[in-house]
């Protein structure tokens, strides 16, 4: 392997599967089994892989959605009174 691959992408892999342990789906689908059986631990404390993809993961992934239509049901409070842009150009 040293003959075939560059260090830096062998360092590069390390990195990637800290991140992205092997195995983490297999894991994922166990404690959903799990929690479906009443268990109420968090994945990360029950498995170093599913801990390993939540320390990092990316802020952007974390942080809820933005946009207009988020902003409109964030504002709306019990059936105000909205109607989409396009028929209020026709008022």
């Amino acid at each position: 392997m040293r003959d075939e691959m560059p260090y830096e992408e062998f360092l590069k892999w390390m990195s990637f599967f800290q991140k992205r342990p092997v195995g983490w789906r297999e894991d994922q689908r166990v404690y959903m089994q799990l929690a479906a059986a009443g268990v109420k631990e968090t994945p990360a404390s029950l498995f170093p892989t599913l801990k390993a993809l939540k320390d990092n993961m990316p802020a952007e992934t974390k942080a809820l959605p933005k946009g207009e239509f988020l902003s409109r049901m964030m504002k709306a409070k019990g059936g105000d009174d909205w109607s989409p842009p396009w028929l209020k150009d026709n008022k």
